[in-house]
């Protein structure tokens, strides 16, 4: 049953995990699945209407990669790097690594010709 009126926090941690799981390619089904709750309950979270545990909020961070700030708090503006690399699988990240480590180094190169 829903509540009569929403809470002015369930509708942001809702508009928060509703923007991550988009962000993250999920369908609404595909993350009720993952963190087991219904198809139901997780719309009605996304839509502010039901709060949800700290059980469930880590059991969603987990699955999008992403810290609790991020859904308790109005930040949903950007992705951070740590986030984007959360769920490339790890046989790559020592490979990423060297990638940026030389990146920062043309960068530094470059602010020093200037």
């Amino acid at each position: 049953m829903r509540a009569k009126e929403k809470k002015e926090i369930n509708v942001l941690v809702g508009q928060n995990i509703r923007f991550y799981r988009e962000k993250n390619g999920y369908t609404r089904e595909q993350l009720s699945e993952l963190i087991d709750v219904s198809i139901n309950f997780l719309y009605d979270v996304e839509r502010g209407y039901a709060g949800i545990s700290l059980t469930t909020l880590k059991k969603i961070c987990e699955v999008l990669g992403i810290s609790s700030d991020k859904i308790l708090w109005k930040n949903i503006d950007k992705i951070d790097l740590n986030e984007h690399f959360y769920n490339i699988d790890p046989k790559y990240h020592q490979q990423l690594e060297k990638i940026i480590h030389s990146c920062l180094e043309i960068i530094s190169i470059s602010s020093e010709e200037e």
